[in-house]
C-alpha cells in the first residue's frame, strides 16, 4: 500500500514543486556562462509570434533523461507559461541513438507518442530491452497494439527518414554532445549541470523564455 502511495504522490509533489519554481522565474539572476550560455550562431524557430520554443534534446537509453521524464510531464502540465511551445527531439550522436531516434519518430508518425513514450523510457531503462534491432523494436510496438504491417510502413517510411535527416541537422546546428539538453528560442542552452539541480532547471528555463519574450 505505501508503494502506491508513493507512485501516486511522486507526480503530484513534482507538479508542486515546478508550480513553484514557475512562479519565482522571474527571481532568478542569470548569468550568461552559469545557467546557460549562448548559441552562436543563434538559430531560428517556427513558432507563432508572441511565442516562445524550448527544445528539449534526448535520448531514451539516456538514464539522466529518464530519472527527470516525469518532471519534465509535470511542467509541461504545470509549470510551463501558456506562450512556450515545447518540442521533443531525440539525439542522433551515433547508430545506437539514431536507432532510438527511429523509435521516437515512429511512434510519433503512428499517433502512439503520448502513450508509448514513457513507455520506450521504461522499455530500455528499466527491463533492459535495448531497442536496439528492427526485430525487437517491431515485437515492442506490436505489443502496445501496432500491426507488423502498420509498424513496417510507419518505420522505414520516408516522412520518418525526413525527420531523422531534420534532427541530425538541428544536433549539428545546437552543437549537441549531451543529454539531457535544453535549447530556448534557438540561443539560449542549458542543462541540469548548469541549473544546479532537476527542480532547477524548470526554474531557468521559465526564466530564459521570459528575456526570450522580453527580446521579442
Amino acid at each position: 500500500m505505501n508503494n502506491k502511495i508513493a507512485r501516486f504522490a511522486r507526480p503530484l509533489l513534482a507538479a508542486g514543486i515546478l508550480l513553484l519554481a514557475a512562479r519565482g522565474a522571474s527571481a532568478i539572476d542569470l548569468k550568461e556562462g552559469e545557467q546557460y550560455t549562448l548559441l552562436k550562431p543563434a538559430q531560428p524557430t517556427d513558432v507563432a509570434p508572441g511565442k516562445v520554443q524550448i527544445v528539449e534534446v534526448f535520448w531514451y537509453a539516456c538514464s539522466h533523461c529518464f530519472a527527470i521524464e516525469p518532471k519534465v510531464e509535470a511542467w509541461i502540465k504545470n509549470g510551463k507559461p501558456a506562450y512556450v511551445e515545447f518540442v521533443r527531439m531525440p539525439a542522433v550522436w551515433n547508430d545506437l541513438v539514431k536507432t532510438h531516434a527511429r523509435v521516437f519518430y515512429t511512434a510519433e508518425l503512428l499517433g502512439k507518442l503520448p502513450q508509448l513514450n514513457e513507455e520506450i523510457f521504461r522499455e530500455i531503462n528499466v527491463k533492459g530491452d535495448r531497442l536496439d534491432k528492427p526485430e525487437t523494436i517491431e515485437a515492442f510496438f506490436v505489443a502496445h497494439g501496432v500491426s507488423k504491417a502498420e509498424f513496417q510502413k510507419a518505420f522505414s517510411s520516408f516522412a520518418v527518414e525526413s525527420k531523422l535527416r531534420q534532427a541530425e541537422e538541428m544536433n549539428r546546428r545546437y552543437k549537441i554532445t549531451g543529454t539531457p539538453t535544453w535549447v530556448v528560442d534557438g540561443k539560449y542552452v542549458t542543462d541540469v549541470k548548469m541549473a544546479g539541480s532537476e527542480d532547477a532547471i524548470f526554474q531557468v528555463l521559465n526564466a530564459l523564455a521570459a528575456k526570450a519574450k522580453q527580446g521579442h
